[in-house]
Protein backbone atom coordinates (compact mmCIF):
# COMPACT_ATOMS: atom_id res chain seq x y z
CA UNK A 1 0.00 0.00 0.00
CA UNK A 2 1.27 3.59 -0.63
CA UNK A 3 1.57 6.06 1.98
CA UNK A 4 2.21 9.21 0.13
CA UNK A 5 1.14 12.27 0.80
CA UNK A 6 -1.65 12.05 -1.59
CA UNK A 7 -3.61 9.51 1.07
CA UNK A 8 -2.26 11.14 4.54
CA UNK A 9 -4.83 13.74 4.69
CA UNK A 10 -7.81 11.34 3.46
CA UNK A 11 -6.79 9.23 6.36
CA UNK A 12 -7.18 11.59 8.87
CA UNK A 13 -9.91 12.96 7.41
CA UNK A 14 -11.82 9.29 8.12
CA UNK A 15 -10.36 8.67 11.04
CA UNK A 16 -11.86 12.20 12.26
CA UNK A 17 -14.89 10.99 10.65
CA UNK A 18 -15.31 7.69 11.66
CA UNK A 19 -14.97 8.96 15.19
CA UNK A 20 -17.29 11.59 15.11
CA UNK A 21 -20.13 9.35 13.64
CA UNK A 22 -19.89 11.11 10.43
CA UNK A 23 -20.83 8.09 8.23
CA UNK A 24 -21.86 10.23 4.80
CA UNK A 25 -18.66 11.51 5.02
CA UNK A 26 -16.43 8.41 5.70
CA UNK A 27 -18.44 6.90 3.00
CA UNK A 28 -17.41 9.69 0.80
CA UNK A 29 -13.76 9.46 2.16
CA UNK A 30 -13.53 5.29 1.24
CA UNK A 31 -14.66 5.96 -2.22
CA UNK A 32 -11.48 8.89 -2.74
CA UNK A 33 -9.24 6.18 -1.14
CA UNK A 34 -10.12 3.32 -3.22
CA UNK A 35 -10.03 5.76 -6.29
CA UNK A 36 -6.22 6.78 -4.84
CA UNK A 37 -5.31 3.08 -4.09
CA UNK A 38 -7.18 1.04 -6.70
CA UNK A 39 -5.66 -2.12 -5.57
CA UNK A 40 -6.10 -1.92 -2.15
CA UNK A 41 -8.69 -4.31 -0.92
CA UNK A 42 -8.83 -3.15 2.62
CA UNK A 43 -10.58 -0.22 1.84
CA UNK A 44 -13.34 -2.46 0.54
CA UNK A 45 -13.50 -4.37 3.33
CA UNK A 46 -13.90 -1.03 5.80
CA UNK A 47 -16.49 0.41 3.22
CA UNK A 48 -18.30 -2.76 3.90
CA UNK A 49 -18.00 -3.01 7.13
CA UNK A 50 -19.32 0.35 7.50
CA UNK A 51 -22.31 0.34 5.59
CA UNK A 52 -23.39 -2.73 7.58
CA UNK A 53 -23.29 -1.28 10.38
CA UNK A 54 -25.20 1.11 8.56
CA UNK A 55 -28.08 -1.33 7.83
CA UNK A 56 -26.98 -0.81 3.86
CA UNK A 57 -26.78 -4.56 3.33
CA UNK A 58 -26.51 -4.19 -0.40
CA UNK A 59 -24.21 -2.03 -0.69
CA UNK A 60 -22.06 -3.63 2.22
CA UNK A 61 -22.09 -6.94 -0.09
CA UNK A 62 -21.13 -4.91 -3.04
CA UNK A 63 -18.08 -3.73 -1.06
CA UNK A 64 -17.07 -6.61 0.04
CA UNK A 65 -17.59 -8.71 -3.30
CA UNK A 66 -14.84 -6.25 -4.55
CA UNK A 67 -12.61 -6.73 -1.38
CA UNK A 68 -12.48 -10.81 -2.31
CA UNK A 69 -11.86 -9.67 -6.10
CA UNK A 70 -8.71 -7.44 -5.00
CA UNK A 71 -7.45 -10.42 -2.55
CA UNK A 72 -8.13 -13.02 -4.48
CA UNK A 73 -6.36 -10.86 -7.37
CA UNK A 74 -3.52 -10.56 -5.24
CA UNK A 75 -2.97 -14.12 -4.64
CA UNK A 76 -4.47 -13.88 -0.89
CA UNK A 77 -6.88 -16.70 -1.04
CA UNK A 78 -7.24 -17.24 2.42
CA UNK A 79 -8.20 -13.81 3.11
CA UNK A 80 -10.16 -13.52 -0.06
CA UNK A 81 -12.42 -16.71 1.33
CA UNK A 82 -13.01 -15.58 4.86
CA UNK A 83 -14.68 -12.01 3.34
CA UNK A 84 -16.37 -14.28 0.60
CA UNK A 85 -17.81 -16.18 4.14
CA UNK A 86 -18.79 -13.33 5.16
CA UNK A 87 -20.87 -12.37 2.72
CA UNK A 88 -22.47 -15.62 2.60
CA UNK A 89 -23.01 -15.31 6.42
CA UNK A 90 -25.27 -12.52 5.02
CA UNK A 91 -26.51 -13.39 2.17
CA UNK A 92 -26.63 -17.53 1.75
CA UNK A 93 -27.51 -17.85 -2.26
CA UNK A 94 -23.94 -15.92 -2.48
CA UNK A 95 -21.25 -19.12 -2.96
CA UNK A 96 -20.56 -17.79 -5.87
CA UNK A 97 -18.14 -15.58 -4.26
CA UNK A 98 -16.24 -18.70 -2.29
CA UNK A 99 -15.66 -19.94 -5.91
CA UNK A 100 -13.97 -16.83 -7.35
CA UNK A 101 -11.88 -16.99 -4.34
CA UNK A 102 -10.63 -20.37 -4.55
CA UNK A 103 -10.31 -19.74 -8.56
CA UNK A 104 -6.87 -21.13 -10.62
CA UNK A 105 -5.99 -17.22 -10.95
CA UNK A 106 -6.52 -16.30 -7.59
CA UNK A 107 -3.09 -18.67 -6.87
CA UNK A 108 -1.27 -17.63 -9.71
CA UNK A 109 0.54 -14.49 -8.39
CA UNK A 110 2.40 -16.85 -5.58
CA UNK A 111 3.20 -19.25 -8.35
CA UNK A 112 4.67 -16.83 -10.19
CA UNK A 113 7.51 -15.39 -7.29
Amino acid sequence: MLRGSKTTGKRDQLRDALRTGHHDEALRLYANLQKAEPSEPRWALRKGDLLLRMDRTSEAIEAFERAVELYAAQGFVARAAAMAKVVIHIDSSRTDLLERAYSEEAHLPHRAN
